[in-house]
């Protein structure tokens, strides 16, 4: 077991000093904290105009970036109420709602913000009541379950009625930009090129600098390297991906501050069809641990590459094919394009009505997709042992 340690640790470090390692993983960084920060100081804007009670006039241009901070910071003023009649009731008597849209946006920006961000998500909803909302969107959900055998639409019904109605509002937009960072529209699409440039030399090394024939003069320092190497492999991977979703997530945390996460996820536009019954928060981690499982494969994939062809640029350019094909897939279909990285490392994931029978057992896409994506990543991992004792006998 010493002697494991000590490989292991020589092997982590020997990824961990490769500046390539380190500049991937700053600049993924650098990038995910400007997205996170830029709709805070984006320029341009408008000069607004309103007449507040008192009948003073009131005049300010704001630019796009103050108008995103005004919308974040005033619905903490709604957080914890429940979205109930007499919620729906008090923003219709409080929003003007029989001005012009760019009228509403001054009283907005230059009176009272906190109705700025539910105005935005729920206006086509107030001309109802809260009753109207909720038994639209049942209808809805009832509507998707009717294509599903009876056995699926059973487990579904059973889902929603574990989520609590009526919603508590809560200003989620902070956690749906973390969200939106993990999923295709952040980090999921890139992620097979950074692990790929941290792992790409993971086995070519050792061809290159012709060090294989020491190695493999010894069958059981042989087989203890590889674990050390593929373990190495797999931690570097994973925390790679996590020091860039702490770096944007901090950044996160800093602009949108610590709230909303206890939200569910019903209130976000995107998810607003989902029957999980999750909170904001509870959706981050499983789309964390679905994208570090996507993290697993990515670096299985560049490793079996690496090994078998010896070489560090193929296991790179295998890698850029990954992220390629990822990217151009058909994300429309159903069926099996559902456990595509697109689709399951996503929001969509949360959407999806997809279940999987297993010994008896029904699972949802996550819990299926997180099975299938840790199975193939030992797969491939094994695979890369046959390459490795291929490597031994020439």
């Amino acid at each position: 077991m010493k002697n494991f340690g000590t490989l292991f640790g020589y092997e982590l470090k020997k990824i961990w000093t490769r500046p390539m390692t380190w500049a991937a993983v700053l600049v993924f960084c650098a990038a995910f904290v400007w997205i996170t920060a830029q709709p805070f100081f984006r320029s341009g804007g408008a000069t607004f105009t309103v007449t507040d009670a008192d009948g003073q006039e009131i005049t300010r241009f704001l630019t796009a970036g103050e108008q995103y901070r005004l919308r974040v910071e005033g619905a903490r003023a709604l957080g914890g109420q429940p979205m109930d009649e007499a919620f729906f009731r008090t923003a219709r008597e409080t929003i003007p709602l029989d001005r012009e849209r760019f009228e509403k946006d001054g009283y907005f920006y230059l009176i009272d913000p906190s109705y700025c961000d539910f105005y935005i998500e729920f206006s086509e909803w107030l001309d109802g009541t809260a009753e109207h909302y909720y038994t639209a969107r049942q209808n809805g959900r009832e509507q998707s379950w009717q294509r599903l055998t009876a056995e699926d639409a059973a487990y579904w019904r059973a889902m929603e009625a574990r989520v609590e109605k009526p919603y508590v509002y809560q200003p989620v937009l902070g956690p749906r930009m973390l969200m939106n960072m993990l999923g295709s529209a952040g980090l999921e699409p890139f992620l097979p090129l950074l692990v790929g440039l941290c792992l790409c030399d993971l086995y070519a090394q050792e061809r290159r600098t012709r060090a294989g024939a020491l190695i493999f003069s010894s069958p059981r320092g042989r087989r203890c390297l590889y674990l050390a190497k593929a373990l190495a492999g797999a931690v570097s991977a994973v925390g790679a991906a996590l020091l860039v979703v702490a770096s944007g997530g901090l950044a996160n945390l800093l602009f949108y501050g610590p709230y909303g996460y206890d939200g569910a996820i019903q209130l976000s536009p995107w998810l607003w069809g989902s029957g999980l019954p999750l909170t904001m928060g509870q959706g981050i981690l499983i789309l964390l641990g679905l994208l570090l499982a996507y993290a697993l494969v990515c670096g299985a994939v560049t490793a079996l590459v690496s090994v078998w062809s010896g070489s560090g640029v193929t296991a790179m350019a295998a890698s850029v094919g990954v992220m390629i094909g990822a990217m151009i897939l058909d994300r429309t279909q159903e069926g099996w394009w559902e456990f595509m990285p697109a689709n399951l490392v996503d929001e969509r994931g949360l959407n999806s009505l997809l279940l999987t029978n297993l010994l008896g057992a029904r699972l949802n896409i996550l819990q299926s997709g997180l099975l299938l994506y840790l199975l193939l990543a030992l797969v491939l991992t094994v695979l890369c042992w046959l390459g490795w004792r291929r490597g031994a006998e020439h």
